[in-house]
């Protein structure tokens, strides 16, 4: 086993609202080795981005946020530093790309100036300095004269090109842990597979510590080793990436992969959609979040909060009271798809 970089646990963030404290992540407990990608799936509203920035402490915590648990990197619990301490680990030694690189990246400064200022903050390099080192990362992330490009302004570039400024930023410093958050939204398939694949090197280069926050499975399944599935704020299942996708034991893993299309030359079948959507966080039902939306729902289950469940060896939890008999194949539906679920 490797060295552990990042343990969360039990964490929770809570946001003050109009309509009093809303709970977007609720207890949430996972880790991540040096040199692994670990892939956090699930639709959207169900907390992943939340998550990823609260390790990284981005929300208000003087009028907005609450933090609740542990985030330990490097030994170090983030929940304990003030934010003069935080400012050293972001950027630094925890860095993010982030869903939409145009309204990320500031319109008003060139990429070189935005890719120089994390070298010239914690690095303290001169401004000589910086500017080369802006130039070689633009040539590693894959940009066409870099030495042109780290002049220009980010609406001069491409959406592929801003994106690989993103990943040249968040990678200046050389950082243990990267925060992928959907690196590739709003991008074409074929530059969605140069991001990928740039990650996947760096990641092996570096040696440093992936989270691939995403809702493309097939992505999940060609890059990570292991998964976390989230649902309503919850880890509702993690393990390997061979032990999700071969047996998920989840109701909601299982909807998941269903609903991945199948390759032209694979026997026709109709696309399996998950019923219903992701519930407010203000209408959380009781019991099993997933409930309302699950074919495989007993009575019990809206009555039981269920606990995650270690399954076995390799790490391999569940939240699902039925999840032996979904690792089988022997929990039959008790209501087909789409229909309501009766209390």
């Amino acid at each position: 086993m490797r060295e552990k970089i990042l343990e969360i646990e039990n964490l929770s963030t809570s946001f003050k609202t109009e309509r009093g404290i809303m709970k977007a992540v609720d207890g949430v407990s996972f880790h991540v080795e040096k040199g692994e990608i670990l892939g956090l799936v699930g639709e959207s509203g169900c907390g992943k981005s939340v998550t990823s920035q609260s390790i990284l402490r981005l929300y208000d915590e003087k009028y907005t946020a609450e933090y609740e648990g542990r985030i330990l990197f490097d030994g170090c619990d983030l929940l304990t530093l003030g934010e003069k301490e935080m400012r050293k680990i972001r950027g630094h030694e925890i860095s993010m790309i982030f869903q939409d690189a145009l309204s990320s990246l500031n319109p008003v400064f060139t990429v070189g100036n935005q890719i120089m200022e994390p070298l010239l903050i914690h690095q303290k390099l001169s401004k000589e300095e910086a500017r080369k080192k802006a130039v070689e990362l633009l040539t590693l992330v894959g940009i066409p004269m870099p030495e042109k490009r780290v002049e220009q302004y980010p609406h001069e570039l491409s959406g592929g090109m801003r994106q690989r400024v993103m990943i040249a930023i968040a990678l200046a410093c050389r950082p243990k842990l990267l925060i992928a958050d959907e690196p590739t939204t709003a991008l074409d398939v074929t530059v969605q597979a140069q991001i990928m694949d740039l990650i996947l090197s760096l990641n092996k280069k570096l040696s440093m510590g992936v989270i691939l926050i995403t809702h493309d499975l097939s992505v999940v399944a060609e890059t990570c080793s292991r998964v976390a599935v989230m649902y309503l704020g919850q880890i509702v299942e993690e393990g390997s990436v061979f032990e999700i996708f071969d047996s998920p034991s989840h109701p909601y893993t299982k909807g998941l992969i269903q609903s991945i299309p199948r390759m032209a030359g694979e026997r026709a079948r109709r696309l399996y959609m998950i019923p219903g959507t992701v519930p407010l966080l203000n209408q959380i039902p009781s019991g099993c979040r997933f409930a309302p939306r699950c074919p495989y729902v007993l009575s019990a289950c809206r009555k039981r909060t269920q606990e995650l469940l270690e399954t076995g060896a390799g790490g391999h939890r569940v939240r699902c009271m039925r999840f032996a008999e979904l690792e089988t194949k022997e929990a039959a539906p008790v209501r087909a798809a789409g229909e309501e679920c009766g209390v």
